[in-house]
């Protein structure tokens, strides 16, 4: 599989209708933009669009599965975690790669907001794997895997519980993993069948990353290495998960029946957070610089979502993301000439020099 390219011309319109401007999030075969929709009067509206690459030989019939399983999936999510889950408005295959089209979301990845702010306390971490254990416990009660589980997919925000995008995206492809190799089980990088236990080992990944700042595998030159490298290599102890550790180090064992249960990781995630109940959760700080007024149009349609009867002008307001842990180090900046979303100033997960396996 080759790796998702982030130079796209922002002149040329993806599906003939999606606009790419900043990119928010980069994972080795997955990137993420801030869009617009531009509809055929020339009105334009905020979305969030996403570029999977997909194995050379996956062929067009198998990417329309992907697509529609994309879509499918992120429906039947919706209707089980209203307002947790980031409704899907598109799907398409173009130019050997899978498009994904969501509404916007009023936040930033975790990925973005480590790489802007480092590692997290425990008790902090805590907080976001609980609100990520119940989005998990609701799908695996229907018998749904995530499969793609990372920190490019879960958008913290300022006000409401934490959003989660990707669903839909395991088994999709021929590709075991798609979007973050570092975060797949060790079952996934053998391309076994996967269960909820592959997505407790990523949330035992997450947590090991919020904590230690890295995953708990690194991104190497290709998916195929990285994969490689999470069936085989021994998992380097955290340094900094201090009452976090055990639930880690439980979650992240190579034999998928000898994890944690969702029960017990509650109970511990629960614990760390009891003993630290101000550490709040480490979620963006909107500011308003400048509300503009926008035509919207109507509601999205077509495949996704079911046409409306009527057209509607409304409102956005523009804010500029400014992200806080309420850290003794964070501090509000100023918001003159700030531009009205997210910056692109996530790194790459394989930009980072340092051996992280």
């Amino acid at each position: 599989m080759a790796m998702v390219k982030t130079h796209v011309s922002t002149h040329e319109l993806v599906a003939g209708r999606y606009r790419l401007l900043d990119v928010v999030h980069r994972e080795t075969n997955r990137v993420s933009w801030y869009g617009e929709y531009v509809e055929d009067s020339g009105a334009a509206r905020p979305c969030l669009v996403t570029r999977i690459g997909l194995p050379a030989d996956q062929g067009e019939e198998k990417a329309r599965q992907a697509a529609d399983r994309v879509l499918g999936m992120s429906e039947t999510m919706a209707r089980l975690c209203p307002g947790r889950i980031a409704a899907v408005v598109d799907a398409v295959e173009e130019a050997g790669s899978l498009w994904t089209v969501t509404e916007w979301i009023d936040g930033l990845p975790l990925g973005q907001l480590m790489e802007q702010k480092g590692a997290f306390s425990p008790a902090r971490a805590a907080a976001i794997g609980l609100q990520l254990l119940d989005v998990l416990e609701a799908a695996h009660g229907e018998g749904i895997t995530h499969g793609e589980l990372s920190p490019g997919q879960v958008f913290l925000r300022s006000q409401g519980p934490l959003v989660l995008t990707g669903f839909g995206l395991a088994g999709a492809t021929l590709a075991p993993r798609v979007a973050a190799p570092s975060y797949a089980s060790p079952e996934q990088a053998r391309d076994e069948r996967i269960g909820p236990a592959a997505d407790l080992w990523a949330l035992g990944a997450i947590l090991y990353t919020m904590v230690e700042g890295r995953p708990p595998y690194r991104d190497r030159d290709r998916p195929e290495s990285t994969l490689k490298g999470v069936d085989r290599l021994p998992l380097r102890a955290p340094l900094r998960a201090g009452p976090l550790n055990s639930t880690v180090q439980g979650l992240l064992r190579k034999d998928s029946r000898e994890r944690l249960t969702r029960t017990v990781v509650r109970q511990s995630l629960t614990r760390v957070l009891d003993e630290d109940p101000h550490a709040g959760l480490p979620t963006p700080r909107l500011r308003r610089v400048c509300a503009t007024a926008r035509h919207i149009g109507p509601q999205w349609s077509g495949r996704a979502m079911a046409a409306g009867t009527a057209l509607a002008v409304v409102a956005v307001a523009f804010a500029a993301l400014v992200v806080t842990h309420q850290l003794p180090d964070a501090d509000d900046t100023s918001a003159g000439g700030t531009q009205a979303r997210p910056s692109a100033s996530a790194a790459a997960p394989d930009e980072d020099p340092g051996d992280r396996g």
